[in-house]
């Protein structure tokens, strides 16, 4: 990706998750904080939107604001406002700030950003926790962003009772072996299935990225973090828990890495927003939303811990 730029002009989210403590670059926010209107912080559901590896804040904006542009163009709600209610957006650091010459190869950070991801998992857990009246929460994840969604539900089922119901994983650059017997997430995808949370993979075997760099980024990030098979380039494998169940796939044929927000427009990034958008329910998130409230004050560097009392387990 090239130098950080302006978010795009209309996109103003309710709900952010901010993780970051740079538009650039730079290392996690902790404890990472809310952005946006206060009362948005009182909803009982949310769909969080993860975004990649390697995209600065304003790259990261473009794809949500895509995303968006996206699914009103497929379901047309009648309140152009009814994704805003339900959407949360994260932002979280896994790129690099790198002058010139040096920018072009911002993947040599991928190693550690690996690691940022399972550290972002709690702090997005950390907000998720003070949403007082939070009773269901969903996940749409692009890439290294999928690692984060895992981590984020791993702790919110050890911390709250909220629901989780889909989780839709877009090319993600997670080691398949962490999902099988004796993996990482092998316990909690055993769980979510028993649940019946649905899971969604995907995936593209034409990507490049997970197809190249993936392994050799993954081989650096350490021993335990080695895999040549990304679960965003070959999908789901049969002993996964939930496998044709509650883990269902995919393919987008021809997709790159970056096809799947809907902002380059292409025919495999429309095919999976839309495949993602009729997978998480959006045609029916105005009906379910109901009437939104009005009152709310601005909560800009407002660190979580002050937002609220965290719920009684």
């Amino acid at each position: 990706m090239g130098r950080d730029k302006k978010r795009p002009e209309g996109y103003s989210p309710l709900l952010e998750f901010y993780l970051r403590k740079k538009r650039e670059g730079g290392s996690l926010l902790v404890p990472s904080i809310f952005h946006g209107n206060l009362d948005a912080i009182a909803r009982r559901e949310c769909l969080v939107l993860l975004h990649g590896f390697n995209n600065a804040e304003g790259e990261a904006a473009a794809a949500y604001f895509g995303f968006r542009g996206r699914q009103n163009e497929i379901f047309q709600p009648g309140d152009p406002s009814a994704f805003d209610r339900r959407f949360g957006d994260a932002f979280w650091p896994g790129d690099a700030d790198w002058w010139w010459f040096f920018d072009k190869v911002d993947f040599l950070v991928y190693p550690s950003a690996v690691h940022t991801a399972v550290k972002a998992g709690e702090q997005l857990a950390n907000l998720l926790f003070h949403m007082p009246n939070l009773e269901r929460v969903d996940f749409i994840a692009h890439s290294l962003g999928c690692r984060i969604a895992l981590e984020t539900v791993q702790q919110i089922r050890a911390r709250t009772s909220v629901v989780i119901r889909y989780v839709c994983l877009m090319a993600a650059a997670v080691p398949s072996e962490m999902l099988e017997p004796g993996g990482r997430y092998y316990d909690l995808m055993t769980a979510l299935a028993a649940e019946s949370t649905e899971i969604k993979i995907l995936h593209s075997k034409q990507d490049p990225v997970l197809h190249v760099a993936f392994p050799f980024g993954q081989a650096l990030a350490g021993f335990n973090e080695a895999s040549g098979r990304a679960l965003g380039r070959y999908g789901p494998a049969p002993s996964m828990p939930g496998f044709g169940a509650t883990l269902t796939e995919r393919e987008i044929p021809g997709a790159s890495h970056g096809d799947y927000w809907g902002h380059s427009r292409n025919d495999p990034s429309v095919a999976a927003t839309e495949a993602a958008g009729r997978f998480l329910g959006l045609g029916d998130i105005e009906r379910e939303l109901g009437i939104p409230r009005t009152v709310g004050v601005p909560m800009d560097s407002m660190p979580a811990r002050e937002l609220g009392n965290q719920r009684e387990l």
